[in-house]
């Protein structure tokens, strides 16, 4: 029986008896295995903590690099906005050269070059959206963006280049063609086809525009022409009126006074015809321009072209 035992034998002072104590071999098998065990279950509790900790330094990563990618598509989205408002100002810019210039106005639904159109990707074509769907749509609605504002950037540029080279061509007809402002002051009046006349108190087309000014601005020839009128006109004031070819006339209404401007007269654009005032049915100092095509009145807002320099 004692061969199965083990004896320990424990001196803690030499001065005094040594302690011994058994232990079963059974005894210590049990013991032996219980602290592998204990080891075991504290080396796969380590391991997991390490794992959980690595999983949670991961995801925090990945939240931030989430984060960090919406605010990107955020700044982006403001840059294509910036871009849409840039390119809706040059497109209204090349809609007024290609009118100097005597091409047609392209169709409103070619400027939009296809958008929404056959072909184009939809929202679940963007892999993001499986794992976001938030997001994956906003770069979904960005991306196309971008991809709209590109092929109306190459639409621009194509029609600038045609309208430039036509310009170019057509450079002594052009002189003819009204391109500036008749005066310096400001629009206080737009073209309508029924207008509240402020003295007259009744509705009535108002075939110009008014630029209101100081009194004695000077007046000056919107185009190259032939002055067919200059005189005093009931309910224009001192008028002015010049032909410049092709079925365009130009009218300039309410003056002070003329100033050295006889009908049969030829002028040349930036030439002063007159000053501003406030004679016929004017309330106030301002020039009533008008752009009258083939003997019809049209909206000389879109012959305001002083940002074009024609020599």
């Amino acid at each position: 029986m004692e061969r199965n035992r083990l004896t320990f034998l424990v001196i803690t002072d030499p001065s005094r008896p040594a302690h011994t104590f058994q232990i079963s071999h059974r005894v210590l098998r049990f013991a032996i295995g219980g602290l592998a065990a204990a080891l075991m279950f504290i080396l796969l509790a380590s391991s997991a903590l390490v794992l959980k900790l690595g999983d949670l330094h991961q995801a925090s990563r990945l939240q931030e690099a989430n984060a960090l990618l919406v605010a990107d598509v955020q700044r982006m989205q403001e840059t294509v906005d910036q871009l849409t408002q840039s390119l809706a100002t040059i497109s209204e810019r090349d809609r007024r050269y290609r009118l100097l210039a005597g091409l047609p106005e392209i169709d409103p639904e070619v400027r939009q070059v296809g958008i929404g159109g056959p072909g184009t990707p939809s929202a679940e074509s963007e892999p993001l959206l499986v794992l976001d769907g938030e997001l994956g749509r906003e770069v979904y609605s960005t991306t196309s963006d971008l991809n709209r504002l590109l092929r109306q950037s190459n639409l621009l540029q194509a029609s600038l280049r045609e309208a430039s080279t036509a310009l170019e061509e057509h450079r002594d007809d052009l002189t003819r063609i009204p391109s500036i402002d008749p005066t310096n002051g400001w629009l206080s009046s737009s073209f309508s086809h029924s207008r509240w006349h402020p003295l007259l108190n009744k509705r009535r087309p108002h075939e110009g525009i008014d630029i209101s000014a100081p009194r004695g601005t000077p007046v000056t020839a919107t185009a190259d022409g032939q002055v067919t009128y200059a005189g005093w006109r009931p309910g224009y004031g001192w008028t002015v009126e010049i032909d410049h070819g092709n079925g365009i006339k130009t009218r300039y209404a309410h003056n002070q006074k003329t100033l050295r401007v006889e009908v049969g007269d030829r002028v040349r654009r930036g030439d002063t015809l007159a000053l501003v005032g406030a004679s016929g049915l004017a309330k106030g100092p301002h020039v009533h321009y008008e752009v009258l095509v083939d003997g019809q009145a049209v909206n000389p807002v879109n012959y305001r072209l002083s940002d074009v320099i024609v020599e």
